[in-house]
This record gives structure tokens, C-alpha cells and sequence, in this order.
């Protein structure tokens, strides 16, 4: 079920499954800081909201490369947060850009508790089955 849209994001909420999807728009090249911010504080409204176990953020669209102060902002106020609300497993369908591939993988490496809980892949086939296989 869709649980918010803006020009940013979409996500999703599939509660017989404990699970939230984040499908990134490919809207987001210049984006800048501040709606990148607000994009963030409104995923962790709706993970407070609802709860998942487990999440699907798929941004394979993203077109933002996060900057270093960027990363580390997320780490501390959008990932460290979601990992003590609830979520247990995070997959991430990575982006095609190689720019912002490379700032979502150094994003989770920013936070040590996020190296067991996050995998990431290249459809989100394999990351559902990643996500089914943990109860």
C-alpha cells in the first residue's frame, strides 16, 4: 500500500509482511541538501509511523551523490534512528550512477551497526528473498 509520494520519493507500506519500500525518483539530480534533508525526515516519520522489520530503499533512480557531510548527517540522524526504532534488515537496490552507488555504499559504512543488517543488489528480486529469508 503507498503511504506517501512526493517528486523525491515513494514509499510503500506492506504490513502483512512488516515491510517498507522506498523507491527513489530519478528526480533527484539537483535536488540539493535541503530536499535531500526533508526527503529523509519524512522516511523516518513513516518508519516511526509503521513500524517495518524490514526494509527495501531502491535507488536505482538516485541521481544526488551524497557529499561527505551529506553521508554523515544520514548516518547519525535518518540511519542510526532507524536501526533503534525497528528495523532488522535493510536491502538496497543500488544506483546505476557510479557516483551514487558509491556515496549509499560509504553512507552505511559510516555507522559499524549497520555492516550486519544492510546488503545491497542489483534488482529487487534478490533483495526480497534476501528480506524473506529472516522471520
Amino acid at each position: 500500500m503507498e503511504v506517501y509520494r512526493s517528486d523525491v520519493q515513494t514509499i510503500y507500506y506492506y504490513e502483512d509482511k512488516s515491510l517498507m519500500k522506498v523507491v527513489v525518483s530519478p528526480e533527484t539530480e539537483y535536488i540539493g541538501d535541503e530536499n535531500y534533508q526533508e526527503a529523509q525526515w519524512k522516511e523516518v516519520a513513516m518508519i516511526r509511523k509503521y513500524r517495518p522489520s524490514k526494509m527495501i530503499i531502491n535507488v536505482q533512480d538516485l541521481r544526488y551523490t551524497l557529499p561527505p557531510e551529506m553521508q554523515e548527517w544520514t548516518a547519525q540522524n535518518i540511519m542510526l534512528p532507524m536501526i533503534q526504532l525497528c528495523v532488522k534488515r535493510a536491502a538496497y537496490i543500488i544506483p546505476v550512477d557510479f557516483y551514487a552507488q558509491l556515496s549509499i555504499e560509504q553512507l552505511v559504512t559510516e555507522l559499524p551497526e549497520m555492516n550486519y543488517i544492510t546488503m545491497f543488489f542489483k534488482d529487487e528480486k534478490t533483495a526480497m528473498e534476501w528480506l524473506n529469508s529472516f522471520q
